[in-house]
């Protein structure tokens, strides 16, 4: 066999080699893109988390979670609770105002706004219970809402509606849409 036959053989050889790693080693575009966007979409995570919001010093409210998501993007930026929030607010004195419990949470900062979801419970101090699947807390009007069914038991009293509430943020004044049942005592 000739020295020049060689050469082109192990040039086709090479080739062959080429192409067969190109066609071996192929990527889905679209996995790759959405691992990307994924670890650009969070800015910060962590894991059993305790986060506390403080003003001037004093404790306003206080955050567990077992999972925790910073969203830093141009178009929006929140804190999301995938797996659960436990909320423990206080007043200026330090007092415990209320406890809140859900299983997923997200605060959108720019709005001032938390939505809570799925088996969400917030008991005040006084006692008194609400209970609903959805409910949102507008930080800048000191408003809690829902459009879901709601349940409120307060002092041996029990209001449910189909349509939600609306109510100032220490639960003192609630408004219930729909009221589909309930029992309340009333002093004659």
């Amino acid at each position: 066999m000739a020295f020049g036959s060689k050469i082109g053989l192990g040039k086709g050889i090479i080739t062959l080699l080429g192409v067969i790693m190109l066609f071996a080693c192929k990527n889905d575009l679209n996995k790759v893109k959405s691992l990307t966007e994924q670890s650009e979409l969070h800015e910060m995570e962590g894991e059993e988390l305790v986060l506390i919001y403080s003003d001037s010093a004093r404790i306003k409210y206080k955050i567990l979670t077992p999972l925790y998501y910073k969203v830093h993007t141009e178009t929006e930026q929140y804190d999301e609770f995938p797996r659960g929030i436990h909320v423990v607010t206080y007043d200026t004195a330090g007092n415990v105002v209320a406890d809140i419990r859900s299983k997923y949470a997200k605060e959108l900062k720019e709005e001032k706004l938390w939505e809570a979801r799925n088996q969400v419970v917030v008991t005040n101090a006084d006692g008194t219970k609400l209970e609903t699947e959805l409910m949102y807390w507008d930080m800048a009007n000191r408003r809690i809402y829902s459009d879901r069914y709601s349940r409120l038991t307060a002092q041996g009293n029990i209001l449910e509606s189909s349509d939600g509430f609306e109510s100032d943020d220490k639960l003192e004044r609630p408004v219930f849409k729909n009221i589909t049942d309930g029992r309340v005592e009333v002093e004659l």
